[in-house]
């Protein structure tokens, strides 16, 4: 037991070796490859479009395309060519397809996406000095310039789905940790060692989370290195209006996927830290899973009155929300002494901090139990 190095290693083994893990991890590179391949495969048969990269989105550009939808009989029916992107992003703001042939400026478009916003940040009862700070941090983003941000979205778009795998792998190998020492009744074993009490549980917490650390960090170098390999490494640098108009965010899409892969890491080690503390604390692996499952469908329900903004700011912080690219439409912020932030700061060093809050209560359990009735 003095050997803290051989039982680290030890329970990283027993970890990786559990069945249900080598099954996670199969599933979860099949997923990837999945995020990766398919929408390349959807987009095979549809025309493959001219580059407009680097052409700014102003007057020229939109009459560029109106003449396009003359060509298609006046209206847009999902084939405008390589201006495509272009009649998305209008339509977006707009809020109609019939709307994207009809005559409008480059500064009427922007005038009428920045109103958008602050009326919908009124809708969610924004105060006046969260709509200032945000009225501030959107001067001079306009006018947008455009790039094929294909292969970065899908990028984006993945990360979701390895989050969800990320959670999964969580609840099915990690919340066993602990609970497989009760069931096969090895707990007055180990607690009788020398160390059994003290630093046998952080090793295993240790092991869990490099676990999961590691898987993070692989499933996103593996989904970032095929989204290169098949779409290329541009668009990294198209602002996340294009795919998002109504975002306030001054982020390119490069800068919103390293926000993601920030937030997923610290995300995957609160779920390894809850998975296994909680489940010491139940002594029931069934009902971590069952937890972690509800929590995450609970994240994606639309349910909570707009009047209640705590909840809502609470909703928004799920990692499961936080992640998605629709985040970026989350304008809640969180006011400390008059300083604001948005929930991409706040989200990471609050993951950290219940992780560590779970591991220590985990820790007091697991140090005071007790072997009786057998």
């Amino acid at each position: 037991m003095n050997n803290i190095g051989m039982l680290y290693g030890f329970e990283l083994k027993k970890i990786l070796k559990n069945r249900l893990t080598i099954v996670m991890l199969i599933i979860m590179v099949f997923f990837i490859l999945i995020e990766a391949v398919a929408p390349g495969m959807a987009n095979a048969a549809g025309e493959d479009p001219e580059s407009l990269d680097g052409r700014v989105i102003d007057d020229a550009l939109l009459g560029e395309l109106e003449a396009k939808l003359v060509e298609n009989g006046g209206a847009w029916n999902g084939d405008a060519g390589k201006y495509n992107g272009i009649a998305r992003w209008k339509r977006d703001i707009l809020g109609s397809n019939e709307k994207i042939a009809a005559e409008y400026t480059a500064e009427e478009l922007y005038q009428a996406r920045e109103e958008d916003i602050l009326s919908m940040m009124k809708e969610d009862r924004l105060s006046d000095g969260e709509i200032a700070w945000w009225k501030n941090r959107m001067e001079g983003q306009t006018p947008f310039t455009y790039y094929d941000y294909n292969g970065a979205l899908i990028l984006s778009q993945g990360l979701v789905g390895v989050l969800l795998c990320i959670m999964l792998l969580s609840a099915l190998c990690l919340s066993t940790v602990f609970t497989v020492e009760h069931r096969q009744r090895t707990d007055q074993l180990v607690l009788s060692c020398k160390n059994g009490r003290g630093r046998t549980y952080f090793v295993k917490i240790a092991a869990g989370l490099s676990v999961v650390t590691l898987c993070c960090v692989l499933a996103t170098g593996l989904l970032a290195l095929l989204t290169a390999i098949l779409y290329g490494l541009d668009g990294f640098n198209a602002v996340v209006q294009l795919e998002i108009p109504m975002s306030p965010f001054a982020f390119t899409m490069g800068q919103f996927i390293a926000v993601q892969a920030v937030v997923m890491i610290t995300a995957g080690i609160l779920f390894a830290a809850f998975a296994m503390a909680v489940s010491e604390l139940l002594k029931n692996s069934l009902a971590v899973m069952g937890i972690m499952v509800g929590l995450f469908i609970f994240g994606q329900l639309e349910i909570i009155p707009p009047k209640y903004l705590l909840l809502l700011k609470l909703r928004a912080m799920l990692p499961s929300n936080q992640v998605s690219v629709w985040s970026l439409m989350e304008y809640h912020l969180f006011n400390f002494g008059g300083h604001y932030c948005t929930g991409y700061l706040v989200s990471p060093i609050t993951y950290l901090a219940l992780s560590a809050a779970l591991i220590a209560v985990g820790g007091w359990v697991y140090n005071r139990f007790q072997v009786t009735g057998r």
